[in-house]
C-alpha cells in the first residue's frame, strides 16, 4: 500500500510538471523576488527544466533559473559567504547551459520561408538575452538600496560588486554569441535570396517590431534610467555619510586614512559607472532608433569601454 501510495505521488508531480511543460509561452516574467532557493522549488526548476523539449522555452527558463540564483545572492551576500558563492556558481553553470542550448539550435534553411522563420528565432532568442541582462541590472540595483538600507559593510558590498561584474561581463559574452549566430543566419538568408542590403535592413527591421523587440528594447532603456539616478543618488549617500564620518568622528589617523582611501574609490567608481551606464543609454537609444544594422558595433563598443 505504501508502494503504491509513493507511485500516485510521483504521477502527481510528474503531471504537475508536464502541466507547466505544455502551457503556452509565459508572458515576461517579474525580476524574482530576494530569497533562497529551497530544495524542493530547486527540484522542481529542475524537472521542469528537463522536460521542457522546445528549445527557445528551455533557453528562458534556463535563464529564469539563473536570475533567481543572481536574485539569491542579494541574501546570502549579507547572510553565507560560503552559499553566496555556490549561488555564483549556480548561476554561471545555467548561463552557460543557455548558451549551449543556443549553439545546439539548427539554422539551415532550405527556401526563403525557412530562412525567415530562422532570422524570427533568433530575434524572440535575442530578446530573452537582452531581458536577462536588464532584469540582472535591475536585481543589482534593488540590492545596493537594500544594503544601504542595512548598513551593510562595505566587504559585503564589495563581494557582491565583484559578481555583479561578472555578470556584466558574462552577458557581454551571451550577446557577442546570439550576435555571432544571427549574423550566420543573416548571411545564409542574403545568399539565399539574393537580397541587397537595403532590402535586408527592411526585413530585419520589420522582424524586430514584429517580434516585439523593438519595443522592448525601448522600455529597457527607460528603465535603465531610472536605474541609474538611483544608483547615483545611493552612491552620493554613501559618499555624504563618509565625509561627515570623517569630519565628526574621534578617529585616529589610520582609521582616517582608510575612510579617505574608501572615498576615493567611491569616488572614482561612482564616476565611472555613471560615463559607463550613460554611455550605454546612448548607444542602446541609437540602436533602437536606427535598427538592427549597428548592433554589432554597439556591444563591441560596450565590451571596450568595460574593459577601461
Amino acid at each position: 500500500m505504501k508502494k503504491t501510495n509513493n507511485l500516485f505521488l510521483i504521477m502527481l508531480l510528474l503531471v504537475g510538471t508536464l502541466g507547466f511543460v505544455v502551457a503556452d509561452e509565459e508572458e515576461e516574467s517579474d525580476i524574482p523576488e530576494a530569497k533562497k532557493v529551497g530544495f524542493f522549488e530547486d527540484r522542481m526548476d529542475r524537472i521542469k527544466f528537463a522536460f521542457t523539449f522546445n528549445k527557445e522555452k528551455k533557453i528562458e527558463r534556463a535563464l529564469t533559473m539563473a536570475e533567481k540564483r543572481l536574485a539569491e545572492t542579494e541574501v546570502l551576500a549579507e547572510e553565507d559567504p560560503e552559499a553566496y558563492e555556490r549561488a555564483q556558481e549556480r548561476y554561471d553553470e545555467l548561463v552557460a547551459r543557455a548558451e549551449e542550448i543556443l549553439e545546439d539550435m539548427e539554422s539551415e534553411a532550405e527556401d526563403a520561408e525557412d530562412s525567415v522563420e530562422n532570422i524570427e528565432r533568433v530575434a524572440r532568442i535575442q530578446n530573452k538575452f537582452e531581458r536577462h541582462r536588464s532584469h540582472a541590472d535591475e536585481i543589482y540595483t534593488r540590492a545596493r538600496e537594500r544594503f544601504e538600507a542595512n548598513n551593510a559593510s562595505d566587504e559585503k558590498l564589495e563581494r557582491f560588486e565583484m559578481f555583479h561584474e561578472r555578470a556584466l561581463n558574462r552577458s557581454y559574452k551571451m550577446e557577442e554569441r546570439i550576435l555571432e549566430r544571427r549574423e550566420n543566419i543573416i548571411q545564409k538568408h542574403k545568399t539565399l535570396t539574393e537580397m541587397d542590403d537595403e532590402e535586408l535592413e527592411e526585413l530585419l527591421v520589420k522582424i524586430e517590431d514584429d517580434e516585439g523587440l523593438k519595443a522592448a528594447r525601448e522600455k529597457r532603456v527607460e528603465l535603465a534610467e531610472i536605474r541609474v539616478e538611483k544608483l547615483e543618488q545611493i552612491g552620493e549617500k554613501r559618499l555624504e555619510m563618509a565625509r561627515e564620518r570623517l569630519n565628526n568622528a574621534d578617529l585616529s589617523e589610520e582609521e582616517k586614512a582608510k575612510i579617505r582611501e574608501r572615498l576615493e574609490d567611491v569616488e572614482m567608481k561612482l564616476d565611472r559607472f555613471g560615463d559607463l551606464a550613460k554611455k550605454r543609454i546612448a548607444t542602446r537609444v541609437e540602436l533602437s532608433e536606427e535598427g538592427a544594422e549597428n548592433l554589432q558595433n554597439v556591444v563591441e563598443s560596450e565590451l571596450s569601454n568595460l574593459a577601461v
